[in-house]
This record gives structure tokens, C-alpha cells and sequence, in this order.
């Protein structure tokens, strides 16, 4: 009998009949019955900066009932072609800005034969690449290009390097990190430039038939303060405007999305930002549909960096922390390359620590974590897939509410987008200011930090009140000092 496989699968079957189903409704009254008196809603129900309601556990019940999230599951990357690789795949990206070129390959270097297997490069279009790049097989890595200004110049010099050491075009992976958007809300590019520099992109490209030439920085609406929904909405209007102008121009939709790179920032609310990587690649899956573009999910690249909005620059160390918390929700989330930033960003000089920090991070969630053995850990749960749903839903929404006005260029000439994340900016600081959002090192055991600061006045001579003036006087001073 033990020997009998079906016979210990129906001992399973009856064993599990013995248990009566229990309704959320029933769970949430054995829950408020525990509370004592104690409402449900102000002590178990949170609520994020969209709204949204975060409920203290999940059953079946609160998946939606349409739901096609399923065709999603573990869908993150292609299949590694070279056997004995692990499902689940990503690129450790470290990063060189404004440095010496010599100095630049050396850190290159270093960090490609102790665990980065990708790099991106800030670069002005002035760089001796033979330099910086010396010794470097871009066959063998994700190559990244971020523009500081022009693009243009900057890849026409790159595609010159690449053929004076005779790389074969084919086998360059990457692409150019550089979006209109950012560049109109930061320096008031003009909007026919903008559109015609990424057909000039596209263009210059199509020889290299793996390096992508069009970014999507959602990351900057992130590091501004925004929310996540804003941060999809805004994105994907911009993106929508841009595919009609090259729609117009005679460049095909799926010229255009084969080209794309997906580029965002996740927080510290971990399961959040996991939902938002998810939802950003449902999105673009589904606005490609739109335009008859058959994409899988596989094929949409999804370049993510820990957040800057996020880092500390009076508790630096507790960044490390954050970075490692944001990097996992990055990786859970289904990231295709992972940038971890320094956690000492804040500060203008690089630290050879920090560096060796920031690129061991991904590797340690690798080698000693094990992210890379399961491809989508997430799959399926009630929680993820109700928050997905959700934000998915109020995206479309806040999308559909921009085109209303004109679209992404309509409401941006307006400020409308400038404002409201201004707004939700100002929630967050105000937030932190008065101790409802914790931050560990800025508004909590801040007392040694304090301390150390050496401030005009000694603390220990004043009252509690003056105290409790001074200390708002100071988190202002450091929220200031963090905005972007």
C-alpha cells in the first residue's frame, strides 16, 4: 500500500476534505473580533500615495474576475541558450560618469572580472573611447551609452570605435540610454529636434541589430518624487506621442518597439515597486498590440537602477540597505539589467567601497540568495496580482486622462505635469517632516547623527520645543538637499 502512489493521493484528497473553506468575510471577522474594539481600517489597512488601499492579507477572492495576468507568469527573460545557465537572467550593470578615461578603463576593467557583466557609460562625445574602452569585448556584455547631451555624436563615435577594432556590429548588446521627454523637462528641448534625433537614432542603428536606440527614462518622474502611477501614466503618454510623430515620419511601430528600452528607478516599498516593474511590462505589451505589434513579454527589455530619491545624505550607510531591499524588488520584479547605484551617490566623489558595494549586491542576490534559480517567485499570489490589476487599471486611467488634454507635449507646455508631481513630491516631504513616513538615519535614531553635525546651538542647552524646531529646521535642509 505504501508502495501505491494513487493510494497516498487519495489519503491527500481526504485529508484536505476535512477542512471547511473559510470566506474572507468570515477571516476578517475573526480578525476584528482579535482586535478588541480597535477599528479594522485605521489599524490593519494602509494606503499608498495613488490610493490604493493595502489590505493585511489576500484569498482568491481578491483576484479580479477577467484577469490574463496568467500569460504574464514567468515570462521575465528569454531562455538562456548556453546550458547549465540558471531561468532567471539579468545583467550587473556598473556605471563610469566623469572621469578620466584612464581611470575609467581601469574601474572597467576591475569591475568585468569581479562580477559586472555590463556597463554604462556617461560620455559627452569628447571621450578618447580607445582609451576608456581598451581591453573591453562588447560581444560578450551589455554595452550602454548615456548621452550627457546630444546623442548623435555620441554613437556616431562609438560605431566608429567599434569598427576601427573590428567588432562585428551584429554582436553588440545595449543600447542608448537618452529620452526626449527628460530632455524637454530638463533643458526645453524643442519637440521636432527631439523627434527627429530618434529617427536619426533609429537610423544609425539598424546595423547593429541588438543594440536598442530608443529609452523610455521613466526613472526621471521617479527620482522627482512622482507616484508610481504617475510615473507609468507620464511615461507612456510621451511614448504614445512619440510613436505617432515616427509613425508619421515612415518608421513602423514595430521598428519602433523592437528598439525600446524600458528604464526605471524602484524605491523602498518593496512590493510596490516590484508591481510596478510588472505593470510597466503588461503596459508596453499591450500598447504594442495597439498598434499591431506582436511582442512577447520576453522580448521587452527593462533596464532598472536603484533609486536616487531614495538615498540618505546624512546617514549614508543605510543606503546599503536600501539599495539591497530595492534591488531585490527590481530582480523579483523581472528586471533585465540591474544598476546599483553607489549608496555614497549623494556625495560628488567616487569611493572604490562603494563601487565594489554597489556591484556586489546584485551578485550576492545571485550566488548566495538564489534569485536566479526561480524565474517568477512572485507568480500567482493573491497580493501581487490584486496590486497589479489595480495599478494596471488606474494607469489606463490617468493615461487615458493626458490624452484628454492633448496628450504627453500638450500637458507638459501646460505644467501640468510638472505640477503634479511637484505635489506629490511636496506630501512626501511633508510626510517625512512630520514622522508618518518613516526614513531610517533622516527622521528616525537621528540623534547621533545630529550630534555628529556639530549644529551652532547645542542641543543638549534647549528646551524640548526648540529641540523639536530645530530638527524640522534640519530635515527641511536635507529633503532640500535630496530633491532633484
Amino acid at each position: 500500500m505504501q508502495n501505491n502512489p494513487n493510494v497516498i493521493i487519495d489519503m491527500r484528497n481526504k485529508l484536505l476534505d476535512d477542512f471547511v473553506p473559510t470566506t474572507k468575510e468570515e477571516w476578517i471577522a475573526q480578525v476584528v473580533k482579535d482586535l478588541k474594539g480597535k477599528d479594522f481600517e485605521d489599524t490593519l489597512v494602509n494606503q499608498t500615495l495613488d490610493r490604493f488601499r493595502i489590505q493585511p492579507f489576500y484569498t482568491i477572492e481578491d483576484l479580479p474576475a477577467d484577469t490574463v495576468l496568467s500569460e504574464f507568469h514567468h515570462r521575465l527573460n528569454l531562455k538562456p541558450s548556453v546550458p547549465g545557465i540558471a531561468p532567471r537572467v539579468w545583467s550587473n550593470v556598473v556605471r563610469i560618469a566623469h572621469i578620466d578615461e584612464k581611470a575609467g578603463n581601469e574601474i572597467l576593467l576591475e569591475s568585468l572580472q569581479n562580477g559586472a557583466d555590463a556597463i554604462v557609460l556617461e560620455l559627452d562625445g569628447n571621450e578618447d573611447l580607445s582609451v576608456l574602452l581598451k581591453g573591453i569585448q562588447p560581444a560578450y556584455i551589455n554595452l550602454f551609452l548615456e548621452p550627457t547631451d546630444d546623442p548623435i555624436p555620441v554613437f556616431s563615435k562609438f560605431k566608429d570605435w567599434l569598427s576601427a577594432e573590428s567588432h562585428d556590429f551584429s554582436d553588440i548588446n545595449g543600447g542608448i540610454i537618452w529620452d526626449g521627454a527628460v530632455q524637454n523637462l530638463t533643458k526645453r528641448r524643442d519637440r521636432k529636434n527631439i523627434s527627429q534625433t530618434c529617427k536619426t537614432l533609429l537610423s544609425m542603428g539598424k546595423e547593429l541589430s541588438s543594440f536598442r536606440t530608443l529609452t523610455l527614462q521613466c526613472s526621471h518622474y521617479h527620482n522627482s518624487g512622482s507616484s508610481i502611477v504617475q510615473e507609468l501614466a507620464f511615461s507612456l503618454s510621451y511614448f504614445i506621442d512619440l510613436v505617432e510623430e515616427l509613425s508619421a515620419e515612415g518608421i513602423s511601430p514595430r521598428e519602433i518597439f523592437g528598439n525600446l528600452i524600458l528604464q526605471t528607478a524602484v524605491g523602498s516599498d518593496y512590493f510596490l515597486e516590484m508591481t510596478k516593474i510588472k505593470v510597466l511590462r503588461i503596459l508596453i505589451q499591450n500598447l504594442a498590440s495597439l498598434y499591431q505589434v506582436e511582442q512577447s513579454p520576453e522580448d521587452i527589455f527593462i533596464y532598472v537602477q536603484t533609486s536616487f530619491w531614495t538615498k540618505s545624505g546624512v546617514d549614508v550607510q543605510t543606503n546599503l540597505l536600501r539599495n539591497t531591499t530595492e534591488a531585490m524588488s527590481a530582480i523579483l520584479g523581472g528586471c533585465n539589467a540591474l544598476e546599483v547605484l553607489r549608496h555614497d551617490v549623494v556625495s560628488k566623489e567616487m569611493g572604490e567601497f562603494s563601487l565594489r558595494m554597489s556591484r556586489n549586491v546584485s551578485n550576492i542576490l545571485k550566488e548566495e540568495s538564489y534569485l536566479d534559480q526561480v524565474l517568477d517567485p512572485v507568480a500567482g499570489s493573491y497580493f501581487m496580482e490584486s496590486l497589479i490589476a489595480e495599478i494596471f487599471e488606474n494607469a489606463k486611467e490617468k493615461l487615458l486622462e493626458i490624452e484628454q488634454i492633448g496628450g504627453w507635449w500638450q500637458a507638459a507646455d501646460q505644467n501640468i505635469i510638472q505640477n503634479e508631481v511637484k505635489s506629490v513630491r511636496e506630501k512626501q516631504q511633508q510626510m517625512v517632516l512630520e514622522g508618518s513616513l518613516i526614513k531610517v538615519g533622516v527622521n528616525k535614531y537621528l540623534s547621533d547623527i545630529i550630534e555628529d553635525l556639530q549644529l551652532e546651538d547645542p542641543i543638549a542647552n534647549e528646551s524640548e520645543s526648540q529641540l523639536k524646531f530645530n530638527r524640522q529646521s534640519f530635515l527641511k535642509e536635507v529633503l532640500n538637499q535630496e530633491k532633484l
